[in-house]
């Protein structure tokens, strides 16, 4: 099973910060979870997905890419929400063309949304014509 890339964006989480603060909260968020992904590093504004906002520097403040065995993704989303529970955390996941949302605020939506990407991933429908 390969590894996932997580990419995990702060600069929507209303914590009111500098430009430099925000930088150097984003480089203690990379040094916590450094040994829990198998890569970590802050994002340029030209690795930016289509549709989000366009930073001021080389690298976006607020932004990391991070590399993760997926056995290890719940460790990396309940790391990043020990930081920030009780604000809404959202996890976007997609496979094989389907994408997940699933929002939460502590560690048991969090597990409750882990289950539910799980089991919606598990989820295939075939359509087919039938007689009459």
């Amino acid at each position: 099973m390969s590894n996932l890339e997580v990419l995990i964006d702060l600069t929507d989480a209303d914590l009111d910060l500098d430009p430099e603060e925000l930088e150097a909260l984003t480089a203690n968020l990379a040094q916590e979870i450094s040994e829990i992904v198998e890569d970590v590093a802050q994002v340029r504004e030209s690795e930016i997905p289509d549709g989000s906002k366009p930073g001021l520097a080389g690298f976006v403040p607020g932004i990391l890419k991070t590399l993760v065995n997926p056995k290890k993704a719940k460790e990396l989303l309940d790391s990043v929400g020990n930081r920030f529970y009780g604000r809404v955390l959202k996890v976007e996941y997609e496979d094989n063309g389907a994408k997940y949302i699933v929002e939460y605020t502590n560690q048991e939506q969090l597990e409750n949304a882990v289950g539910a990407i799980e089991r919606l991933s598990k989820i295939k429908v075939s359509v087919t014509k039938t007689d009459g």
